[in-house]
């Protein structure tokens, strides 16, 4: 009986051992884009990006804006580059929107009112 008790000892010792050389389940982030600035114009989502690059797949970005003042729209690399909301991959339009880098890869954002996006209101950012 007392070997039983060695033993089961022994296995809760080892299995706690490795539990804690596992690492961490990683559970996703979120991120507010433009921190308190939020999705407005005026703020500078380039220095927004190069201080959050990269952002692990998996997390989320939330877009916090007032509706009916802006609105979040998913391009491809040339659209945001032209500021083109033309066959975009997403649209929102709720004010706060959240959004998750679901693969690994590149992920352009522009807004699609007026000239919100030609006046600075777009971010690209980068999943790994």
């Amino acid at each position: 009986m007392a070997s039983h008790k060695v033993l089961l000892i022994t296995a809760v010792a080892m299995a706690l051992a490795v539990g804690a050389l596992l690492p961490a389940t990683a559970f996703p982030n979120n991120h507010l884009v433009g921190d308190m600035g939020f999705w407005n114009l005026g703020v500078n989502y380039d220095d927004w990006a190069r201080a959050n690059n990269p952002i692990p797949a998996g997390d989320t970005l939330e877009f916090m804006y007032t509706a009916g003042d802006h609105t979040v729209v998913q391009v491809d690399e040339n659209a945001y580059n032209n500021c083109d909301v033309n066959n975009n991959i997403g649209f929102w339009d709720s004010g706060d929107d959240i959004l998750q880098l679901g693969e690994p890869g590149n992920y352009f954002f522009i807004c699609g009112t007026g000239n919100h996006c030609s006046q600075g209101m777009k971010l690209a950012v980068i999943a790994t």
